[in-house]
């Protein structure tokens, strides 16, 4: 088989650590994956030569050219897939011809990857799987003020709405990092009812907490042997986090007046708020602000790098899981925090999957919200909530070790058991 993902290692972009993930384990379970991708050298986001130390011996990896960012960016484009797309399929042309492949993987963004699937279909009859990380179609820019919309997003969201349906028309199965999100590729083509859609959320990777212990990084953000309490949230911010953000920081304001000398050794850290991996606008900032609490928080824009991330868990106090005001929301940043080993506060939507994944995981105080029940008007609870975060012992695993009974089903090797499983359906229902 073979797995198409212009971002790979050495990138730390999430699409890349999804496929490594699978990647490292579809051996085990009878698939020998070819991973075709994009020499580093083409690369826009920041590499990490330690990335590669993670990938398993023996993996097979094609990496191609890409036309040079510097030329493309004169017309707009500065996507790698885009760039990319041409010799990605010539090598997969080259592959089928020479070789059995068997079926194609194709985890997106970045999306108009996913054409290739279609194409491969149409030229030699492979079927194809594809593996959705993030919606490519979404009306929540459509919601925003038009002063806070990316300035190309009318062109990228007609881009969607023309390649998506030719790309995903023929696809064999449908795979995506949630439930909402699988359902929502599935709603918005009915014609794809007999395809199937399965949830895989990101697995954990004990691994990657071992060779981090073994070779300790810099931590950038903040110095953990400071005295100080550091709070982390790592990961992008998003509108739908708004409501929640409101409630956390409600809950700072309550928490500095009635315990003032606690607060004043607090410092909240949002790390990797944006998807860009150059400085952004505040995300969360703003609305610490209205608070009066932004004096407390410290926000990374920039996209951190993956094992910088870990690292930075690895030295926090305790960690902080935001949720969206969407139910289907699955924060797939829990198994690495339950990895870490940090006493957690999460504020998730009372439905989402996640609440219950992270009661299972890890010793965590979960902070719940609904419709009828809104996050900002959870203010007092969040203050009750981070007091006893700071305060109490949490029980926090020693070197991140969490019991196997309950994170086996989450692990990355499970979740590439479910994959492999369902490559197994496919290409045995084309026989």
């Amino acid at each position: 088989m073979a797995i198409i993902a212009p971002d790979f290692p050495p990138s730390s972009l999430p699409s890349a650590v999804r496929v490594r993930l699978f990647a490292s384990h579809l051996e085990e379970f009878g698939w020998r994956p070819i991973v075709i991708t994009t020499a580093p050298e083409y690369y826009e986001c920041p590499v990490d030569s330690d990335n590669e130390r993670l990938l398993p011996p023996g993996l097979e990896v094609i990496r191609t050219r890409a036309l040079p960012a510097r030329w493309m960016r004169c017309f707009g484009i500065g996507d790698v897939g885009m760039r990319s797309l041409w010799h990605h399929w010539r090598v997969i042309r080259r592959l089928c011809r020479a070789r059995s492949i068997e079926l194609l993987f194709i985890s997106v963004p970045p999306y108009v990857t996913m054409i290739l699937g279609r194409i491969a279909f149409l030229r030699f009859g492979i079927p194809y799987v594809i593996d959705y990380q993030d919606p490519w179609i979404t009306e929540v820019y459509w919601r925003m003020p038009r002063s806070e919309r990316p300035r190309k997003w009318p062109l990228a969201y007609a881009m969607a709405r023309l390649l998506e349906p030719f790309a995903i028309g023929r696809a064999s199965h449908i795979t995506g990092v949630s439930e909402g999100t699988t359902r929502a590729v599935m709603e918005r083509y009915p014609e794809l009812a007999g395809t199937g859609a399965t949830a895989l959320p990101f697995g954990t990777e004990a691994s990657d907490f071992d060779f981090l212990r073994a070779h300790r990084r810099t931590n950038a953000c903040f110095d953990s042997t400071d005295g100080m309490l550091h709070l982390v949230y790592a990961g992008v911010c998003i509108p739908g986090m708004y409501p929640a953000l409101r409630g956390l920081f409600g809950g700072l304001q309550i928490l500095r007046e009635r315990n003032p000398a606690l607060a004043a050794r607090l410092r909240v850290h949002f790390v990797g708020t944006s998807y860009s991996s150059a400085p952004a606008a505040p995300r969360a900032e703003p609305i610490a602000a209205e608070f009066g609490v932004d004096n407390m928080l410290h926000e990374v824009t920039g996209r951190v790098a993956y094992l910088d991330a870990l690292q930075i868990l690895l030295d926090a106090t305790a960690l902080l899981v935001v949720g969206t005001d969407e139910p289907h929301y699955s924060a797939s940043k829990i198994y690495p925090y339950a990895l870490s080993g940090r006493p957690i506060l999460a504020i998730l939507h009372e439905e989402s999957s996640a609440v219950q994944s992270l009661s299972a995981l890890a010793p965590a105080r979960i902070l719940t919200f609904s419709d009828g029940r809104p996050a900002e008007r959870q203010t007092e609870e969040a203050a009750v909530r981070l007091e006893a975060l700071l305060t109490e012992n949490q029980g926090a695993i020693a070197g991140g070790n969490i019991d196997s009974s309950d994170a086996s089903e989450h692990t990355a090797r499970a979740m590439t058991g479910k994959l492999a499983a369902i490559f197994d359906q496919v290409v045995d229902a084309g026989k």
